[in-house]
């Protein structure tokens, strides 16, 4: 004989299963939504970070950020600077160096300096024309302090080519020491042909090295900066 289904437990056993069934796409949907706002959370916190970046160090207004000390060489090619780097604090001067501070303007170099109000990355274009000792390299680090990024400049003096390997040699060896100095390499920029780029004298830069000189001065500070 058929059994026969029992009405009543089928109507129990349907009533129990029907909230279960119920509950999966809600639990499916919670999951989901966690899973959305977390999504959702690190966009915009990338957003943010991306945004305090540029805010900080904005690529198109580097100049801003930069106070610059240079001798002749930065002189004549202060306009291309200027373009390279909008809003640059600039202080040039011809036959400045490194070991005649006490001669510029009057006053001490240092104290000098100290009117700038120093920006984040201080570029020191000087050194072409006596040169620069480890001695005076560690006096204006320590006077510019580990808060500032620092760009030094390599020396081309193609007329004097073992003053100019000693000075540079100060020069790297200097900045391999420190974190926070950056080198624009104009030595290098020069060996294999100076008549590109520089007059006669071996030191000065015609036109086209001047625009030159002002963009590796921007590049420099952009990787001082961190940006690409």
């Amino acid at each position: 004989m058929t059994e026969q289904a029992d009405p009543e437990r089928i109507s129990d056993y349907t009533n129990d299963t029907v909230p279960i069934r119920s509950i999966i796409p809600i639990v499916a949907v919670f999951f989901v939504s966690i899973y959305l706002a977390l999504l959702f959370g690190l966009s915009v916190n990338a957003v943010v970070k991306t945004t305090k970046y540029q805010t900080t160090y904005n690529a198109e207004q580097v100049g801003k950020y930069v106070t610059l000390i240079g001798d002749s060489i930065s002189y004549m090619s202060q306009e291309e600077l200027r373009d390279a780097l909008p809003g640059v604090d600039l202080e040039v001067k011809g036959g400045m160096q490194f070991a005649r501070y006490s001669e510029w303007a009057g006053e001490s170099g240092m104290a000098r300096i100290k009117k700038h109000a120093l920006r984040k990355v201080v570029v020191f274009l000087l050194g072409s024309n006596e040169g620069v000792t480890t001695e005076e390299l560690k006096a204006f680090h320590d006077y510019v302090g580990e808060g500032h990024k620092i760009v030094l400049m390599t020396i081309y003096r193609g007329h004097r080519p073992d003053d100019m390997a000693r000075w540079n040699d100060n020069i790297r060896s200097f900045a391999a020491e420190h974190e926070n100095v950056y080198l624009m390499d104009w030595y290098s920029e020069n060996a294999d042909n100076p008549s590109r780029y520089l007059l006669q004298d071996m030191l000065h830069p015609v036109e086209s090295g001047q625009l030159r000189f002002a963009e590796l001065v921007r590049q420099s500070v952009l990787r001082a900066l961190d940006i690409s």
